[in-house]
């Protein structure tokens, strides 16, 4: 957990990547922001204007040329008192104008994300707009950019607020039923509610079976290729990272663990393992390979099965690799050129769709175009999602889960004899929404969401 730091404290940080380039900006945030020019021996700034400044040190020497920029509280990014230098982004200036900072009472270098976190704190950002904030500095692709960004301005934050907001409703509307047991109320108020409730629930539950759509592209698509020795993996994965990333021969059971290479489909980034060849095998160290192999299987997103299509018994061992996994399946059938032992019956046999079985040859590159234009059709599916709110971390989908289970148990529930249960019940699904939003049990989340920010931010 970060240690506990005084608000009371002005920080700073260099908000730009470290190292020699034209220009740096230095944040300075606190209650004593203000007061950075006067310490370099500067005049005083206006509110949000950029104003030329010569910084000098201690002695009087000048430090450098920079613009200046100051935002007053409450109207900065963190709530704050904000000081901004720009400036050249020499080393030399840089580390220059921060140990300067260092030497100051009441100043002191910034945590990981402790910019942000007191924007959070000053209300001007909330937790999911904050996680949206370290996904969009973590973003390698478009795609991520414009799911980090989205996040960003609300796209999860105001559904689960509405979510949150309309059981709150239908949970005052039951109390009343309680506060007021003598009064005359509507007869259909019960239906009413579980009319809401249901429609809540339906919402929610479409939400959290995209879940997995929302991971894959914040955390890239989980490619595993398995298969029998000598079918080619290693070939397929060299010409798909279009590098030799792999080591080829023709002895069985060169590879023995797992090789991954970082690719990028259709805006969404790809890790593609290639895995030991599956035999059966006395060898302890080949088994660990075929283990982790399986292991490997097991999670990915898809299973591409590599064999050689000019062998008889491959029907047999694409069978046997594909159980490793319950995903989706893609069967090449290398070494085309050789021609092919498996016929249309058994892919039938195998229920494999014949859009799901290509024939490639690792050897001559040929098909692989095919293999690919079907990855980045799987892909691009996952903008396809029936709803907008999209769930990207795993403490969004618990909360979600959590709040359905708390409204199926309403719905089960009978209002008219049960009231008292079934509000309950709204209260505890409004909780577990709440700690999306971040009104509940957040510290240890919070922690750990900016411990993986820059430090300038």
């Amino acid at each position: 957990m970060m240690k506990p730091l005084s608000v009371k404290d002005t920080i700073f940080a260099l908000a730009t990547p470290p190292g020699r380039s034209a220009l740096a900006v230095i944040r300075v945030s606190g209650p004593q922001a203000s007061d950075v020019p006067d310490l370099f021996g500067a005049a005083p700034l206006l509110p949000r204007q950029a104003q030329r400044r010569w910084l000098k040190d201690k002695d009087g020497n000048l430090i450098d040329d920079v613009m200046m920029v100051a935002f007053v509280a409450p109207l900065s990014a963190t709530g704050e008192d904000i000081t901004e230098i720009h400036c050249h982004g020499s080393p030399a200036v840089i580390e220059d104008i921060l140990g300067h900072l260092t030497t100051v009472t009441g100043f002191r270098l910034a945590e990981a994300g402790e910019f942000t976190r007191r924007a959070l704190d000053h209300n001007k950002t909330d937790i999911t707009a904050a996680e949206g904030l370290a996904d969009l500095i973590d973003a390698d692709t478009s795609l991520q950019r414009a799911q980090a960004v989205a996040q960003m301005a609300g796209s999860l934050r105001q559904p689960v607020e509405n979510w949150r907001t309309e059981i709150i409703s239908c949970l005052s509307a039951l109390e009343a039923t309680i506060d007021f047991a003598d009064e005359e109320l509507p007869a259909t108020l019960e239906t009413q509610i579980r009319n809401r409730i249901q429609t809540i629930y339906d919402d929610m539950k479409a939400s959290l079976s995209d879940f997995r759509k929302g991971q894959i592209i914040r955390s890239g698509l989980s490619v595993v290729l398995a298969g029998p020795v000598n079918a080619g993996k290693s070939t397929l994965l060299n010409l798909l990272a279009r590098r030799p990333a792999a080591i080829v021969s023709a002895i069985p059971g060169t590879t023995r663990d797992s090789i991954e290479v970082g690719l990028e489909i259709a805006g969404v980034p790809i890790v593609v393992t290639d895995t030991a060849g599956w035999r059966q095998t006395d060898d302890p160290i080949e088994k660990e390979g075929i283990a982790r192999a399986k292991q490997a299987a097991t999670k990915a997103d898809v299973l591409i099965v590599v064999v050689d299509g000019s062998q008889p018994g491959c029907s047999e061992d694409i069978s046997e690799i594909v159980s490793w996994g319950s995903q989706t399946s893609l069967v090449l059938l290398n070494k085309s050129d050789e021609g092919t032992a498996l016929n249309d019956k058994q892919h039938s046999a195998m229920h494999i769709s014949e859009d799901n079985v290509f024939s490639v040859s690792a050897k001559h590159g040929s098909g692989l175009s095919a293999v690919e234009l079907r990855l980045k059709e799987m892909i691009q599916n996952l903008n396809r999602t029936s709803s907008s709110v999209i769930l990207t971390r795993v403490r969004h989908q618990q909360a979600v889960r959590q709040a359905l289970e708390h409204l199926q148990a309403s719905l089960d529930l009978t209002a008219g004899d049960q009231t008292e249960l079934v509000a309950e019940e709204f209260r505890l699904a409004t909780s577990a929404l709440s700690r999306i939003l971040g009104h509940v049990d957040v510290e240890d989340v919070l922690d750990h969401i900016f411990s993986s920010f820059c430090i300038g931010k």
